[in-house]
């Protein structure tokens, strides 16, 4: 598949080397132009790209940028996307970080709200699993050790792609349903920076806060993380989502 990834940061960069290690042809963008584009970015044959060229004739385009800038890009990709293009989003709404978005705070899925800005159904994918996880802790189907990754989608198409690529980035996925339910896999959610196997996935998505519950624990989980600064070490922040989020 052709593939455009914006944003080369943690989640970005890691995706980029991984679905181009697959055999995608991936072209990767950030705000700063083509040749700020980190090399680890393009260790396995992605191109780095203007935001334009990684938005147009491509088959999918995962959008991995800071929540709110969805905002500054959403012209732009609705001016240059294909109809047929998948939109795949890997961001989270951090309100420490992105500020008050009433929406969101009054109980809009985070999915909703960016594919309202950008006129279209996307896949929401990625976004509950740490980077470091992301990067590190992909394994081949049938090992024991092989976490899982929730997905949301709204058609069949979009589900058969998503499935695929987390797939080839070594994770077994899980489809929660459409953009609506995506709520399950936010911050503060048990399913939630977790690193669950699959069967362990499915028990954490049964016992998904509701809707109404879903912005307040999202605000206790940032909270907390935010007190104790972000810890470094991932056995440190997986346990410890482990423990806010299943409270």
């Amino acid at each position: 598949m052709k593939i455009g990834i914006i944003g080369v940061g943690a989640i970005g960069s890691v995706l980029s080397k991984k679905l181009s290690a697959n055999g995608h042809q991936v072209t990767v963008a950030n705000s700063k132009g083509p040749e700020t584009v980190p090399a680890e970015a393009l260790a396995f044959g992605a191109t780095a790209g203007t935001t334009k060229e990684a938005i147009t004739d491509q088959d999918v385009l995962i959008i991995s940028i800071p929540f709110t800038q969805i905002n500054t890009i959403a012209d732009t990709i609705k001016e240059n996307i294909d109809a047929r293009t998948i939109i795949i989003d890997t961001g989270n709404y951090y309100p420490v970080r992105d500020g008050n978005i009433q929406e969101i705070i009054d109980g809009q899925p985070e999915s909703v709200w960016v594919s309202e800005k950008l006129g279209r159904p996307i896949v929401k994918a990625w976004n509950s699993v740490a980077a470091p996880v992301l990067k590190n802790n992909g394994y081949p189907q049938g090992m024991n050790e092989r976490l899982a990754v929730p997905f949301a989608a709204e058609d069949e198409n979009s589900v058969t792609v998503a499935k695929q690529l987390i797939e080839e980035t070594g994770f077994d996925p899980f489809y929660v349903g459409g953009l609506q339910e995506s709520y399950q896999f936010q911050p503060g959610q048990p399913s939630y920076s977790t690193s669950l196997k699959l069967n362990e996935l499915e028990e954490a998505i049964k016992n998904a806060h509701s809707a109404s519950e879903a912005a307040s624990r999202r605000e206790e989980f940032m909270a907390t993380m935010t007190k104790l600064g972000w810890p470094d070490n991932i056995n440190a922040m997986v346990n410890i989502s482990r423990f806010i989020n299943n409270k």
